[in-house]
């Protein structure tokens, strides 16, 4: 299952995704896999969710669609955006939940070192509990490790906000 780690559209076979909503069901535990456990196993956690299953249907199945390029996005983060070594530029700012997060503007570099390229992370879980806000679990596949990225949907599109510990990603970091 993990030989699709840190591999550009590794997501992308829509067909291994469920985008009719009408086969969205929801388990047990509150969540809606989009996708079978033998292809991706990608849920989304109704348990937070800002409103209910029938009113999220036709927006679960848009995530199902962009699933690929979102993933992409947040390779291609991890990719070029390193935090600066040495601590210089670290602006610690406490977050909504108490812990201390990370502002991009003044802690980020570009190009990181070729060892920092590969990432073993898989996406596991999609968390809406805010409208217009979709947060990614990601789960490592070596270690007992875990982060969130979140994005912001507006003007028809998504905007990664934060990537684990940084936060205030602008809408054009890629440039």
């Amino acid at each position: 299952m993990y030989e699709r780690c840190a591999n550009f559209n590794r997501y992308g076979d829509l067909s291994k995704f469920i985008t009719d909503p009408d086969l969205l069901q929801v388990t047990e535990d509150e969540s809606v896999y989009i996708s079978n456990e033998n292809d991706y196993d990608i849920a989304v956690d109704l348990e937070s969710c800002y409103a209910s299953f029938d009113e999220v249907k036709p927006f679960i199945v848009f995530l199902a669609t962009q699933i690929c390029e979102l993933d992409n996005a947040v390779q291609r983060f991890h990719r070029k955006k390193r935090i600066k070594k040495n601590g210089r530029g670290y602006v610690s700012l406490p977050s909504p939940t108490g812990t201390y997060r990370i502002d991009y503007s003044q802690s980020m570099e570009d190009n990181p070192a070729p060892q920092e390229e590969k990432s073993d992370f898989i996406l596991a879980y999609i968390y809406m509990e805010e409208k217009n806000q979709i947060s990614f679990n990601y789960w490592c596949t070596t270690e007992n490790s875990e982060f969130d990225v979140v994005f912001e949907y507006k003007e028809n599109k998504f905007f990664m906000r934060s990537y684990g510990i940084i936060d205030n990603i602008p809408d054009n970091w890629e440039e």
